[in-house]
């Protein structure tokens, strides 16, 4: 018996987009062959898969090394020899997850973390038939708390406490980079390199894609914004308030808290105008303010962007465009809470960038499940977790005979209509490859 049984369409999901396979193809495998029971695309398949059903802990594979229905989706119900069981242990994962940029005598298999990030914006590309013609890339940072002593610990003192400061990219709800960083390292210097690297990988592909990268008050840094304009790219990212910016829209800070005082309600107004600090940026830029006033309380915020003044009215392009990258965080909440990409518990950051890639890798291959086969249904919109808990988390009985494997699942179960059309439309989706 498993508790796994909805597996079977991660598994669909998975063929259909390669993952695993393309996965462990950025690995190179230095173990002798006459020795290697667990090959990497295994042994890599079995860690996406665990981290998809919940298990965060390579604890947890001491068990499920024994489940049929990890076995099914792997390709093996049994070890080739006498005293392997089907899977992989917790120790085997852990040299896996372990390697170092050498070939050791306790790991030899070896990640190359260049082409593990690069495979993220490819699986991302390869799901769109045609060339899009504009993409929206939201980057932030966020905290990734550690307790023990971990290589590169750092103190943070906005959120108070001892973290990483992974940084993440987004377009939608595909996620193009998951990159590790200490938290003694400003993010908004640091995106440039992997923004750099995005873009010119997709225009390669895609060179007439028109792409607006957009982010919060951090990544407005002179450095980001100026490769962006000298290489066509479009930005758009908050910016902290200060005296002469309050100064510049006091007119209209005025007529706003006049109108707030006379309605006795919320009252906001927009404002655009070319801006240049004092001494941090080289050249001036669009700036868009919003000028609010709630309760007798000033709410002002302000945005700089490359787009032009004719393209969209101040107001749309806070409320609308920008505001639309607080969508981010729901994305990030998921890798975190639902798939465990903060479970950074091992001692160097080269493990823990690995560890960060393979949540990354659940999170693609859930969302693409969702994409390709919930559709139109109740679980259309809804998070990694829940589609684990209402699709996936199936009790069955598994029957191996000589010549088949029969799944029985229960006759009722909540979310059984969109199981058989998941697996319907899969099923055709594999056919077609």
């Amino acid at each position: 018996m498993s508790s796994d049984g909805g597996v079977i369409l991660v598994k669909q999901a998975d063929d259909i987009l390669g993952l695993s396979r393309r996965f462990a193809a950025c690995f190179r495998d230095e173990r002798h062959p006459a020795f290697v029971e667990y090959r990497v695309e295994d042994l890599v398949r079995q860690r996406i898969m665990g981290l998809a059903l919940g298990y965060e802990d390579l604890n947890d594979h001491d068990a499920l090394r024994h489940d049929p229905v990890m076995g099914l989706v792997s390709g093996r119900l049994s070890g080739s020899r006498a005293n392997c069981a089907a899977l992989a242990g917790k120790s085997t994962l852990n040299r896996l997850e372990r390697s170092g940029q050498q070939a050791d005598r306790y790991c030899r298999i070896i990640a190359d973390h260049e082409a593990l990030a690069t495979l993220f914006v490819t699986l991302f590309m390869d799901q769109h038939e045609r060339a899009a013609a504009r993409i929206v890339l939201d980057v932030d940072a966020t905290d990734d708390r550690i307790h023990g002593h971990q290589e590169g610990r750092a103190f943070h003192g906005y959120y108070g406490h001892n973290c990483y400061l992974p940084l993440y990219i987004f377009c939608g709800d595909h996620l193009l980079s998951a990159t590790l960083r200490t938290a003694d390292r400003d993010p908004g210097k640091e995106a440039l390199a992997d923004i750099r690297r995005i873009v010119e990988q997709i225009r390669s592909r895609w060179p007439r894609v028109r792409i607006l990268v957009r982010g919060d008050s951090g990544f407005s840094r002179d450095t980001l914004m100026t490769w962006c304009e000298d290489n066509h790219v479009d930005f758009l990212s908050g910016l902290a308030g200060n005296t002469r910016l309050y100064d510049r829209i006091a007119s209209l800070s005025a007529e706003v808290r006049d109108e707030a005082a006379t309605t006795g309600r919320a009252a906001r107004g927009f404002a655009s105008f070319d801006w240049i600090t004092k001494d941090s940026w080289t050249r001036r830029r669009r700036v868009v303010a919003k000028a609010e006033w709630r309760h007798g309380n000033r709410y002002h915020r302000f945005i700089v962007t490359t787009l032009p003044q004719g393209m969209s009215d101040p107001r749309h392009l806070y409320e609308q465009i920008y505001c639309a990258c607080g969508d981010m965080e729901n994305r990030i909440k998921e890798c975190q809470m639902d798939l465990f990409s903060d479970r950074t518990s091992s001692h160097t950051i080269r493990a823990n960038q690995l560890r960060l890639w393979f949540s990354a890798a659940a999170y693609v291959l859930l969302t693409a499940l969702q994409r390709l086969a919930l559709g139109q249904t109740s679980l259309e919109t809804a998070t990694c977790g829940t589609i684990r808990a209402r699709l996936l988390k199936i009790a069955t009985i598994v029957k191996v005979s000589v010549r088949r494997i029969v799944l029985s699942m229960p006759d009722m179960f909540p979310c059984q209509h969109e199981f058989a059309l998941a697996h319907a439309r899969l099923r055709r989706l594999r056919q077609a490859i």
